[in-house]
């Protein structure tokens, strides 16, 4: 890993269109890369033509803020382009945003973050992270979780076996480790898996009791899942249906589940979900995949992928 220190400009590009003002921000930070030497054959990049094919490259990152995790504001600011599906922690009074990037055309997805230590306000350049052990692992949908020690794991769906041509073998959701939050380590085994296949983990720590929670490949059920270690999980059942894409928070009374639209919904026991009138739509259209972290003040904030219009 190479660390490089870039000075620039604080650069804001304001567009106002149709009454929303949306502002692309980068901020003055250290620059870190990460590099990572998995070959990728020439077949391979055929099917990573992002911008010309099917995929998330129209997709992009904003955030909203809330005071009761219920009633949300959104920023109007666009934090990153071309990326998908995030989700956040805060670790040491700093925000870390994970995410989907097919900013690079002839490579499989990949996992980039971004950092935040002022609550949100300004934010670092975009890296990408590495995955030691992980050469055929293709991560998507990352789910991050701050262990008590420290650590991070990062659980993700594995696209690999699918990249390579495998199409029939189940995606499998999967670990890796880091101290750093940018070098990651593959852990050994399976998280979770079950016939029909699963997306989207999130994974709330309650009473010493890990829930994960999956959305289904049709797109209209969450399954829930525990574990008392965090690396075997079992499956208890249907958590919620109608929607699928889940966040969960814990509050320390109730779980909130949020789901692609986003709507929400809420339980007492993390079992079984009941839907609540509430749900956030920003302006512009698309408001999906949403990832919830409490900030120091307070308040919280939600990351979720929004999407470009089409030009």
């Amino acid at each position: 890993m190479h660390h490089r220190l870039i000075i620039f400009t604080l650069l804001s590009i304001i567009i106002v269109s149709a009454g929303l003002v949306v502002a692309f921000v980068m901020v003055s930070q250290p620059k870190l890369t990460t590099t990572t030497s998995c070959p990728i054959s020439s077949a391979s990049k055929n099917q990573y033509q992002w911008s010309t094919g099917p995929g998330p490259y129209r997709d992009q990152i904003s955030y909203a803020t809330s005071a009761d995790l219920l009633h949300w504001t959104a920023s109007g600011v666009i934090l990153v382009e071309h990326t998908s599906v995030p989700d956040a922690i805060v670790k040491d009074g700093v925000i870390w945003a994970y995410f989907v990037d097919v900013t690079q055309e002839g490579k499989p997805e990949q996992i980039g973050v971004l950092r935040s230590a002022d609550l949100g306000q300004t934010w670092s350049e975009k890296v990408f992270i590495e995955i030691i052990g992980g050469c055929n692992v293709v991560p998507v949908d990352p789910s991050p979780f701050l262990l008590p020690d420290g650590r991070i794991r990062l659980y993700f769906p594995d696209f690999g076996p699918q990249r390579s041509g495998n199409k029939g073998d189940q995606i499998q959701i999967r670990s890796a480790i880091s101290s750093d939050g940018l070098q990651f380590t593959m852990e050994d085994g399976i998280r979770f898996e079950r016939v029909g296949g699963q997306f989207d983990p999130s994974v709330v720590l309650v009473d010493g009791v890990y829930h994960m929670y999956v959305g289904t490949k049709d797109g209209q059920q969450v399954i829930s899942a525990t574990s008392t270690d965090g690396l075997t999980f079992t499956e208890e059942g249907v958590a919620y249906s109608g929607s699928a894409v889940p966040e969960v928070y814990y509050d320390g009374t109730r779980y909130i589940l949020y789901t692609a639209g986003i709507e929400m919904a809420s339980s007492t026991d993390g079992k079984t979900f009941t839907k609540l009138p509430n749900r956030f739509s920003a302006p512009g259209g698309m408001t999906a995949d949403p990832g919830v972290v409490q900030l120091g003040d307070g308040q919280y904030l939600m990351v979720y992928k929004t999407q470009a219009s089409q030009k």
